[in-house]
């Protein structure tokens, strides 16, 4: 069985907010409900798993929306001072994560504890075994430099495989922020993404202390911001100040003051990602553009949505170098991102969409993603683990469940595609 999972964005806890409360138990739980049910086959016959494959897809940590960065130093700096820092965002962050980090270890230490079959292939709940698990951790776009912290964020005798990919052949399973045109635009440091992150919302973090109607509620605010599609934060926003007009606290003062500190954080990041240059399609300004698609009118009406980039921003063409797996995984792309011609299997993606103009934004915070793959090849569907219940959140090609998988087009008639519980 593989359990694959992504975008728990856990920071530093400077600025945001994490993940909802209980999400580290209801994805405990929901595995341990997968495991057991994987074991059950086509002809009904019950047979328990040999092993089981977690791989967190990347961004596992935010170790760009911190405090750290709110000065002269950035994560993408060299020198002393910026390893300093993030090794302290790391350490905050790795700190916040306990409960998740405990889970992982535990089970590779102990396995998972599944029933025997008896001789008639039923669950023997009497008798049990323990399933060896095996956890691979790989690099997104908000925590790239794990490889370089291996070693100091998970303190157990088995450790993890920490790397950018996973695969056993049939599955490949990576962030895939490469796909992603605010990744994929830049050819250095920082990206598009990168330089959002730390110089827009962060700094827009930093802004919201000196505004004490907003400080008791700072953290869930940027964590909205933080954990969503970027160019989305402005409609996430608006959401949030709609959804606490009237408040004791959101005055009509107080809510003035937080729309002028973005738009103040929106062209100081103007200013400081001009030295970037990128261009899009026919030469386009994308930074200038991007700028004015985050302000909104007078009306409160946001300029537009973030799904029009895609086809401003070139993406890559070529074939990807995990061309071979019949089934791809990619934890940073949202499912209606547009995929080049040369894909020609089935791709997963777990990243959260652009906002629908019904969303609710007075929900929880959104939790990370998890789709359970079972390893018997007799079935093309995916069992996504509801470990948030936010509908609806993956896009694009829903299922009855809410959630979308995109499809290309020649792999709707492959056969022999990994199955899921």
């Amino acid at each position: 069985m593989l359990v694959v999972t992504s975008n728990w964005c856990v920071s530093d806890g400077t600025l945001s907010a994490g993940p909802p409360r209980g999400c580290v138990e209801r994805f405990r739980a929901e595995v341990r409900r997968a495991s057991l049910r994987c074991g059950f086959r086509r002809d009904g016959s019950y047979r328990p798993l040999e092993a089981i494959d977690v791989v967190l897809a990347g961004d596992t940590f935010d170790w760009l929306v911190s405090r750290e960065w709110t000065g002269d130093v950035r994560p993408w700096d060299s020198g002393r001072r910026a390893a300093a820092a993030r090794e302290r965002v790391a350490a905050g962050a790795v700190k916040r994560s306990d409960r998740l980090l405990a889970t992982l270890a535990a089970w590779m230490q102990r396995g998972i504890e599944v029933p025997l079959a008896d001789r008639r292939g039923r669950p023997m709940l009497a008798a049990s075994r323990p399933v060896p698990v095996r956890v691979a951790v790989l690099c997104g776009d908000r925590d790239r430099w794990l490889e370089q912290a291996a070693g100091d964020w998970m303190p157990v005798a088995r450790a993890p495989v920490v790397g950018r990919c996973w695969s056993d052949g049939d599955v490949t399973v990576r962030h895939g922020e490469e796909m992603d045109p605010l990744h994929a635009a830049c050819g250095h440091d920082p990206t598009l993404g990168e330089s959002l992150a730390v110089d827009l919302i962060a700094r827009f973090g930093l802004a919201l202390d000196d505004i004490a109607g907003v400080r008791p509620l700072a953290a869930d605010l940027l964590g909205r911001l933080a954990c969503g599609t970027l160019l989305d934060a402005p409609a996430r926003l608006i959401g949030w100040l709609s959804a606490h007009d009237g408040g004791a606290m959101l005055t009509v003062a107080v809510r003035q003051e937080l729309v002028d500190a973005w738009h103040r954080s929106v062209a100081l990041w103007h200013r400081a990602a001009r030295r970037l240059s990128p261009r899009g399609a026919d030469g386009v300004d994308m930074v200038g553009r991007i700028a004015e698609w985050l302000q909104w009118d007078a009306d409160g009406e946001v300029v537009g949505r973030s799904g029009r980039w895609v086809d401003t921003l070139s993406t890559p063409g070529a074939a990807p170098p995990w061309d071979s797996a019949a089934t791809v995984v990619l934890g940073h792309p949202a499912a209606e991102v547009g995929a080049p011609a040369a894909w020609r299997r089935r791709v997963v993606c777990l990243g959260p969409r652009a906002l629908q103009p019904q969303d609710r934004l007075d929900h929880d915070l959104p939790g990370p993603a998890v789709v359970v793959i079972r390893p018997d090849r007799e079935s093309h569907q995916f069992e996504w683990l509801p470990i948030d219940n936010v509908a609806g959140r993956f896009g694009c090609q829903d299922d009855e469940r809410g959630h979308g998988v995109w499809l290309s087009a020649v792999s709707l008639g492959r056969t022999g595609i990994v199955d899921a519980a």
